[in-house]
């Protein structure tokens, strides 16, 4: 049975990859820091250890005896645009004590890159236009690298805007909000405009764990589109689903080229086709309202002891 270490796998996407990996009889073992542990709900057959990415040493000690890593630990865009030199501590230093630790674990790495490594005219060509964008594109470069130099194969993602169950965080997380606002017929506002690619967050989870329990090599990078729509969509497909209708919809489009494409998932990492905005509401909507689904881990025994 695989185990697989989910660096930062408190978070959203992390509790849907953690169930991804257990549907796939793999042993999600979450790392993240202990106040993240303790706010998550249980689920078991999960183990949990806390520490910190940016501390090498808990984190090569977390990572003993795991066959994959999947790694989401980072700032987001508008907390790097806050605190630059924290963005670059947690988000690229901390990238590389993830592949320092899969080097010596000799591990396979799925993480999490992003649509924002591309700037808002250029959809081939990657020229961020935020800080979190350029960070993302440097942890892409370190996956090269030590897939070349050191043979850790790696699968980077860059999802558009993952939505879903669950608390998203960042300018990103409005659909998500808009989704469990309407629930409980309150009104919610979503801060960008335009048109953007929605990409459940399923989707993301079950590629990472596909690419953490399925032989892989190099390092492949795939950009997730999703189901492209303009954002007054998403809104009418929520409000025909909820009946609900305050949620609105201001500031700017995004800056990341409104006509995205994804990239083809190579058959080795299994079919993954994108989910629908109609089918990701439904799918949303009928997770939040079944209270009695956990959505993160227990550890198999207790909750391990902080590494320090």
């Amino acid at each position: 049975m695989p185990r697989v270490l989910l660096v930062g796998g408190s978070g959203f996407i992390g509790r849907r990859a953690a169930q991804a990996l257990l549907s796939l009889d793999a042993t999600p073992r979450i790392f993240d820091l202990p106040d993240s542990l303790q706010r998550m709900p249980v689920l078991p057959g999960c183990e949990t250890i806390e520490g910190d990415v940016t501390d090498q040493r808990s984190l090569a000690l977390a990572s003993e005896g795991v066959d994959g890593i999947i790694h989401l630990a980072g700032m987001m865009t508008l907390a790097c645009e806050r605190n630059p030199r924290r963005a670059i501590e947690l988000n690229v230093q901390g990238s590389l004590n993830v592949f320092e630790a899969a080097r010596a674990a000799g591990a396979s790495v799925a993480y999490l890159s992003s649509a924002g490594v591309f700037g808002p005219s250029d959809a081939v060509h990657p020229q961020p236009l935020t800080l979190y964008g350029v960070t993302k594109l440097a942890v892409e470069g370190i996956a090269r690298v030590y897939a070349a130099d050191y043979a850790i194969a790696s699968v980077g993602l860059r999802p558009y805007v993952v939505y879903g169950p669950g608390e998203s965080s960042g300018i990103a997380a409005g659909p998500s909000i808009a989704i469990a606002a309407s629930l409980r017929q309150e009104a919610a506002t979503i801060r960008f405009s335009g048109r953007v690619g929605f990409v459940y967050v399923d989707d993301v989870a079950r590629l990472l764990a596909a690419a953490t329990t399925r032989p892989i090599q190099g390092a492949t990078v795939l950009t997730m589109a999703g189901d492209p729509r303009e954002m007054v969509e998403f809104k009418a497909a929520l409000a025909d689903r909820t009946g609900w209708t305050k949620i609105d919809i201001e500031g700017p489009p995004l800056r990341i080229p409104s006509d995205l494409m994804s990239d083809p998932v190579p058959p080795w990492l299994g079919n993954h086709s994108p989910t629908s905005i109609e089918d990701g509401i439904e799918a949303s909507i009928a997770a939040l309202r079944d209270r009695n689904a956990p959505e993160t881990c227990e550890p198999a025994g207790k909750r391990a002891t902080a590494l320090k």
